[in-house]
């Protein structure tokens, strides 16, 4: 047996190993702040405060009131594997903490410059540590109020390739945002200040309940509150209709335990509880907590910790489905006011409870989910234009998928719509119409979304679409992730049509929109940014899904009265446009009953 003079296996040396740990827990600013105020949470904060400086990048200070640290608990907060919250096998089984796993402060300090400043409410004198990678922590006694603050500077000072990965400095800035709000969702009871380069950015005041705080991080979308709980499960759920849905789960948060994580399971039980109604892909804005005990989820399974793995996922799937296909039923899955629950859902077990301040106090039980929606505005109808000039458009979200599971039947040729002879209208959604031996039934709102969606392809391939200028500028309040795209995506809203641009930390001044839009133009930029923000698959991709949102703005909706002579021009310009028989976002725009299959069905073959 020989030997070689240099091992290749060797154990790397210690900075190289926090480098590498940290790049599991802190891969942008965002990370950063999330396990802060993370720690901040439990260590029983009441109040939290978030200041950032050059997006999180430059500076990032999280301040609590919290229980704080003794000086030999603050040096060890810097030791890998060294926590509070866990001392047995046991422990691990039933966690009821966000951290756990002693690596956050430590993967910090590995890619920054840190400071940390704490003080006991009884200690006479506080703490402060420096730490910087590379170099031994220098500790110190020093003044401090009661609780911890860290301050994070020059965030992967050392790792430039790192910084290379970051997004603008708006895109990093809407990430912070984020992590703050779905924070103060999952903790009602406790205030919450944000500040970017000195500048307020967000505020939220303890709470006395989660529909409370639902309404401060969720102002502009009407929501309905669904409560239920079903073999040891609690679900409390927020959540918008049908046509406010947006491909992807961006405006969805899933907290379960008071944890944001991202679970298929529990967005595949909302899709299916809505029955249908959404776009494929699609999902509801607006949040859904999930309660139960800690031994039955385990949430020690991703480094990040945004996943969990459920002893029983089956039996998760069942509850959320069924709680919330019920209370949207109840509540017409209208969007309403958040203010039936009295908070948020009851943990399996008492003891358990810890994520939500303050506890509450009742169960909930049998009351009626949901609220009464309120009456549906009247819309005014849209003509079918004859000019195709004249139309601009929009469909939804998403781009058609592959394939559908079911294709329309192929009774009828290319050309042969305007042939047909409209009989009437059903649940003011559904076009009659009467061809040779056959009954096509077709999609109002689909159809129309097409053959709009066709004509600005037919636009766009010679250049942007067409803009109206508004008089004024037009004040939209946006949240962060989609202020964002307004700066990353000028050149294609520009290509869309939108003259839209930054004003401000929550909003943004629209100069112009899409000429000939029919919606409310700030609507239509709202699902356009959303549309752009989950953009996959190259700017091709994601110019077609903007168009298909343009056109569902400008084609008639469901539920509006059209005459014969606006059928007879549908048809007509479904004949003339590249159809291809389903809406831009893949569903079937009509289908065709046979007269051999209907005299069957009454019997006379």
């Amino acid at each position: 047996m020989t030997f070689d003079a240099a091992p290749r296996i060797r154990v790397l040396p210690a900075d190289l190993v926090n480098q590498i740990a940290a790049g599991e827990v802190v891969e942008r600013p965002a990370s950063a702040v999330k396990e802060l105020v993370e720690n901040a949470l439990d260590a029983e904060a009441g109040r939290v405060e978030v200041a950032l400086r050059g997006s999180g990048i430059e500076q990032i200070l999280v301040r609590d009131d919290g229980h704080g640290m003794s000086r030999e608990e603050a040096v060890l907060a810097l030791v890998r594997h060294a926590t509070s919250k866990l001392a047995t096998e046991e422990d691990l089984r039933r966690i009821a903490t966000f951290g756990f796993r002693g690596e956050a402060l430590p993967a910090i300090a590995a890619v920054s410059r840190l400071r940390l400043l704490t003080r006991r409410r009884d200690d006479a004198e506080g703490t402060e540590v420096l730490a910087e990678e590379g170099r031994e922590p220098v500790v110190r006694p020093a003044g401090a109020p009661p609780g911890t603050t860290v301050v994070v500077r020059d965030l992967f000072y050392r790792t430039p390739a790192r910084r290379k990965f970051l997004k603008s400095a708006r895109t990093e800035l809407a990430a912070c945002v984020r992590a703050v709000e779905w924070l103060a969702l999952s903790n009602p009871g406790v205030g919450f200040t944000l500040h970017h380069d000195g500048r307020p950015l967000r505020r939220f005041l303890p709470c006395a309940t989660a529909a409370d705080r639902v309404r401060e991080v969720f102002p502009d979308v009407p929501l309905a509150a669904v409560e239920g709980v079903l073999e040891g499960v609690a679900v409390l759920a927020f959540l918008g209709g049908p046509e406010h849905a947006r491909p992807g789960a961006r405006n969805l948060e899933l907290l379960v335990n008071g944890r944001r994580v991202a679970d298929r399971a529990i967005f595949a039980a909302v899709a299916a509880a809505y029955e249908g109604m959404l776009p494929a892909g699609a999902l509801p804005p607006g949040v859904v907590y999930v309660n139960l005990d800690p031994a039955a989820v385990d949430v020690n399974v991703h480094p990040r910790k945004e996943e969990v793995r459920f002893v029983n996922p089956r039996q998760v799937y069942a509850v959320v489905r069924h709680v919330l296909r019920d209370g949207l039923a109840r509540a017409g899955t209208r969007g309403s006011t958040p203010d039936a629950p009295s908070g948020p859902p009851p943990a399996a077990s008492a003891e358990e409870a810890r994520p939500w301040r303050p506890p509450v106090p009742a169960p909930i039980g049998p009351r009626p989910f949901g609220l009464v929606p309120p009456p549906a505005p009247a819309v005014q109808l849209p003509a079918f234009p004859a000019d195709p000039a004249s139309r601009p458009g929009a469909s939804p979200e998403i781009p058609p998928p592959p394939g559908p599971a079911e294709s329309p039947p192929t009774a009828l040729r290319s050309g042969s719509f305007a042939a047909l002879m409209p009989a009437g209208q059903l649940f003011r959604t559904y076009l009659l119409c009467e061809g040779e031996d056959r009954v096509v039934l077709i999609d109002q709102h689909a159809a129309h979304e097409r053959v709009v969606y066709e004509d600005l392809r037919a636009v766009l391939r010679s250049g942007p679409l067409p803009s109206q200028s508004l008089l004024e500028p037009l004040p939209t309040p946006l949240r962060a992730d989609l202020l964002a795209v307004v700066e990353d995506e000028r050149e294609t809203l520009a290509r869309l049509g939108f003259d839209v641009e930054a004003f401000g930390p929550d909003r943004a001044l629209l100069r112009a929109h899409p000429a000939g839009l029919r919606g409310d133009p700030v609507e239509a930029l709202r699902e356009t940014l959303a549309v752009l923000a989950h953009g996959r698959g190259g700017e091709r991709a994601v110019v077609e899904r903007g168009l298909a949102t343009l056109a569902c703005h400008s084609a008639i909706r469901a539920g509006q009265r059209v005459s014969d002579a606006e059928v007879r021009a549908l048809l007509q310009r479904m004949d003339e446009v590249d159809f291809s028989d389903y809406c831009p976002h893949g569903r079937p725009a009509w289908t065709v009953i046979s007269r051999a299959e209907l005299e069957r069905m009454f019997g006379r073959r």
